[in-house]
């Protein structure tokens, strides 16, 4: 096997998740090629994927030295630095590739920012947010609340992690009004072209084609918000404050799902954000959208049977309980009308008939889509502006019926 052949067998067991055989494979390439800069790349990358960064480092040196003019190469071993604690390192690399040879991606300027807080004594070292992310993900919240306390009065202007201690409040149905102003106002101001665009929100319900419009959206080059960020807003919703959330839109061009699905916030983003396009999802009928969701949440929680209650704070989709606590909050269920039929009816009727209301004098700023139909790629890409070209409507996320 020659080593082309080989870089690309590596790189497919990468990918595959099959680190192990691939790591084997990047050695035996880097023992005829010492300086196959993909090869050492790789090989560093996996190396903090298993948590060991140090042992990835000279890995990602050599391969930032063999070809100083790859930014991806740059920006890994950033991370890398970061990861190990070694900020200063780290922003000077970061700092003179920006400069010097004109990185400029999003992801270069987010890490010089990074690089840089953490040096000036902003925020704690990246280790330290990994985790309390992890104790985060893990449910642990009375202890993440714990230690994020006095991390923030070390670190008084550290925007994200105001922005999870709200949250944190948030699920424990603690009092959050201080963390949620000092999340407000520490939380950096995105000044890139994202800031001034006009937005595209999908409105529509989840389980109604979002994931498919998702991909159209960004197949036409569009930056789409982060859904993990988005959905962890849904507390700011409850409470009807939007503050945040209209922060958070600063981020991309596009946005679909919690908390831009429920009722409401489109008024409040329509607003906030003038000229945007608003794109309301639905199906055929109520009874299909119900029965998609329905079979939806019984697949994914995996108990071959309609999720109860307990089901769902034991599944862990961002934290344990976050959907019992969304179906909550959206849909006012409780345990004895956790999957009513005529409660959730009701409610994407209501939505559906809100959203048509309010746009029934501006039809250039709302589409009615329903991604079944034979002409919804058409009507869409024209709707948002872009040529039609004989694309198709992808179909993903599906539940079977």
């Amino acid at each position: 096997m020659n080593i082309n052949d080989a870089l690309q067998k590596a790189v497919h067991c990468h990918q595959a998740g099959q680190l192990q055989a691939a790591e084997e494979l990047y050695r035996s390439i880097l023992q005829i090629q010492p300086n196959q800069p993909d090869a050492n790349h790789n090989l560093g990358l996996i190396a903090i994927h298993v948590g060991m960064p140090a042992s990835g480092l000279p890995y990602l040196q050599n391969a930032w030295k063999i070809n100083p003019h790859k930014e991806q190469f740059c920006l890994t071993l950033t991370e890398c630095l970061l990861t190990m604690e070694r900020p200063g390192d780290a922003l000077q690399i970061i700092k003179n590739a920006v400069e010097q040879k004109s990185f400029n991606s999003a992801q270069a300027r987010h890490l010089l920012q990074l690089a840089t807080s953490i040096v000036e004594g902003e925020r704690p070292a990246l280790s330290v947010e990994l985790k309390l992310s992890t104790l985060f993900s893990a449910g642990h919240h009375a202890a993440l609340e714990e230690k994020l306390t006095p991390l923030l009065d070390q670190h008084p202007s550290w925007g994200a992690g105001w922005d999870m201690l709200c949250t944190t409040l948030q699920i424990q149905g603690k009092d959050s009004g201080s963390a949620l102003e000092r999340a407000v106002q520490f939380k950096p101001d995105n000044t890139d072209a994202h800031s001034s665009q006009q937005k595209v929100f999908c409105i529509g319900a989840n389980k109604t084609g979002t994931t498919s419009v998702e991909h159209v959206l960004r197949s036409l080059g569009l930056t789409v918000g982060n859904q993990e960020q988005a959905e962890m807003l849904v507390f700011d919703w409850a409470e009807r404050d939007y503050r945040r959330i209209i922060k958070y839109c600063q981020s991309a061009q596009a946005f679909q799902d919690v908390p831009f699905s429920l009722h409401g916030t489109f008024q409040v983003m329509d607003d906030a954000f003038p000229g945007s396009k608003f794109i309301l999802t639905v199906r055929n009928n109520v009874d299909q959208w119900f029965g998609s969701l329905v079979r939806f949440h019984t697949a994914i929680v995996g108990k071959g049977r309609i999720p109860t209650a307990d089901d769902l704070r034991q599944f862990n989709y961002r934290y344990p309980g976050f959907m019992l606590d969304v179906l909550r909050l959206s849909y006012g269920a409780d345990k004895s009308t956790l999957y009513n039929r005529d409660v959730y009816s009701q409610y994407y009727e209501d939505h559906n008939n809100q959203v048509k209301e309010y746009f029934k004098e501006r039809p250039d700023d709302l589409l009615i889509l329903n991604v079944e139909e034979p002409d919804a790629m058409e009507r869409l890409v024209k709707f948002l502006g872009y040529p039609y070209t004989g694309q198709k409507m992808p179909h993903l996320n599906t539940s079977k019926d």
